[in-house]
């Protein structure tokens, strides 16, 4: 069942800050929930790298997006924000796209100004441009209308800084793009420098999320004295458990054994626990071994009766009852 109500709603409130865990799929966003975040942030970056093998350029369609953002609220019951790109086209496409993840039980959106197709800003070599700040804003105006049956919360992101067109243009259109319907703002950035001076100027009246991937030495503390209301730990889930997969991957091929690889391993339990197999089903299975053990010895001993003559006869067997009378006359 998908998370309802105030089950599901996202409170973003500047000076409060909260983490939002980076997952990519239905198994980690329940990592995430059992870690204790108060909100899973479906990262495109993830859903393209870990379900496609893609790089995040929209190569993921629409549909293969909402059918991810939906196996994850249907596995968790804290809010879902899903990492939306550019919205999948204009103001049109961008609509239709909240529609869908509105239907699909997410609780917010992240929208960037880029053109489409994107190009991720964890790619600096990648050439890039920013669509113009009134059709981002015809786009963020389609998106809140059509955000309002499901309560959803609009992040509108800013790529200025990442374009290289600086921090000006990044608060001109943060600007914009609130009075276009934002209820955050995300500016995102190679450095924390301009985002530290541009959070603390309080130039930008809206919630601000940031994304330290690549200033990670940043400490939260001092994220949240500067006042932001979310910070994204976006891909590191993602990228420990690749960790752990390669390690495991090359050792299984040269291992003797496969108990070696324990000491890297979770337990079936472990699994069976987060997937939230039945404490039942065990138990009963247990019972139905037991039983199929005990089937053949008893198979057995009525075998040895059998040939040891120890079968009663029927009545049906007797001689008397296979003579034929003839009939009456």
């Amino acid at each position: 069942m998908l998370p309802t109500g105030a089950e599901r709603r996202l409170e973003l409130v500047a000076g409060r800050l909260i983490r939002l865990g980076g997952a990519h799929d239905a198994l980690s966003a329940r990592l995430v929930e059992e870690a204790g975040f108060p909100a899973v942030w479906l990262s495109g970056f993830g859903v393209s790298a870990a379900q496609f093998a893609l790089p995040d350029v929209n190569l993921v369609t629409l549909s293969e997006s909402v059918e991810a953002a939906r196996r994850v609220t249907a596995s968790v019951k804290i809010p879902v924000v899903v990492d939306a790109d550019n919205g999948f086209g204009d103001a049109m496409n961008a609509a239709r796209a909240v529609r869908e993840y509105g239907q699909a039980g997410v609780a917010g959106v992240c929208l960037e100004d880029n053109t489409f197709p994107k190009r991720c800003s964890l790619y600096p070599g990648a050439p890039r441009q920013l669509v113009s700040v009134a059709d981002m804003c015809a786009k963020l105006d389609a998106v809140r209308r059509a955000a309002g049956p499901y309560d959803m919360v609009i992040i509108a992101r800013v790529e200025s800084l990442i374009a290289g067109l600086g921090s000006e243009d990044a608060v001109t259109r943060a600007h914009a793009y609130a009075e276009a319907g934002a209820d955050a703002i995300l500016v995102h950035g190679r450095e924390f420098a301009p985002l530290r001076k541009i959070a603390i100027s309080a130039q930008i009246t809206k919630p601000m999320v940031i994304v330290p991937t690549l200033f990670r030495e940043v400490s939260f503390a001092e994220i949240a004295e500067c006042g932001f209301a979310a910070v994204v730990c976006a891909n590191q889930l993602l990228r420990a458990m690749l960790r752990a997969g390669q390690a495991v991957a090359k050792w299984m091929l040269r291992a003797e054994t496969l108990a070696e690889l324990d000491p890297l391993l979770s337990t079936l339990e472990d699994v069976n626990r987060l997937v939230h197999v039945p404490d039942d089903w065990f138990a009963e299975k247990a019972v139905a071994a037991a039983s199929s053990a005990a089937e053949p010895a008893k198979s057995k001993r009525r075998s040895c009766h059998e040939r040891n003559g120890d079968k009663k006869p029927s009545p049906h067997s007797s001689s008397d009852h296979r003579r034929h009378h003839a009939p009456r006359r």
